[in-house]
């Protein structure tokens, strides 16, 4: 996308064109909505706008991913973070009302301008809302380090990024991020963790899910190729 961007610092540490970004696979509403070009709800995922976006994102999730992996397998894990991320993409392609006036509180998830968008946070609030819901619901067998890292000991985590959103709205998704959240907290109440001795069958059915999330997001990219300009 650097190169694609001329190579320029400014393309680099502030923000690649919106020519770039739309022809790598970021979202917009009309492009969804007008064109049918669905694989967006899925490649906004896995590109950027700038080198420190990415940068930030992945240290997020060698922070996060390594904990969700440990207590539910990589194939979950995959699953996991394919889900919450199309989630908070759905989340953001919901919430934009052009040439809406949304007032302070509905301006944190409302945008009024269809840009493009594009980043892994809605996944990596699905890792977030996945590790919440687990502290919660297995509290009863954790040992205390795990009850103060997980659970209720991620509402502080939880909270900050609120915040640092409401102070960036206009700029930072927070529709993108509140769709990951709620996704990952919904997909943990119902999927146990990884349990020694869980049967064949069961770690099989998992392998084909990651099996079919992978290829969807492959599937999402061969789009990118075939329209790439």
């Amino acid at each position: 996308m650097w190169q694609a961007s001329g190579m320029s610092s400014n393309a680099l540490w502030g923000a690649v064109p919106e020519s770039v970004l739309l022809s790598f696979g970021a979202k917009t509403n009309y492009t969804i909505q007008y064109e049918h070009q669905y694989w967006r709800l899925v490649t906004p995922v896995f590109i950027h706008v700038n080198l420190p976006h990415v940068l930030i994102n992945m240290y997020s999730l060698w922070i996060l991913g390594p904990w969700v992996e440990k207590l539910y397998g990589s194939a979950k894990f995959v699953v996991f973070w394919i889900a919450t991320g199309i989630c908070g993409v759905v989340a953001s392609y919901l919430t934009v009302i052009p040439g809406s006036r949304p007032g302070l509180v509905a301006s944190f998830l409302i945008k009024y301008a269809d840009e493009p968008s594009a980043g892994a946070s809605g996944a990596l609030f699905g890792l977030v809302g996945v590790l919440f819901v687990f502290g919660l619901k297995y509290r009863r067998e954790l040992p205390e380090g795990f009850k103060r890292a997980f659970g209720t000991g991620m509402v502080p985590v939880i909270l900050l990024n609120l915040g640092i959103g409401f102070i960036g709205r206009g700029i930072i998704d927070n529709a993108a991020h509140m769709g990951g959240l709620i996704s990952g907290a919904a997909i943990a109440a119902v999927v146990s963790y990884k349990r020694p001795g869980q049967p064949a069958s069961v770690t099989i059915a998992w392998r084909i899910v990651q099996i079919a999330a992978l290829a969807l997001v492959l599937v999402s990219f061969f789009f990118v190729v075939k329209q790439f300009e």
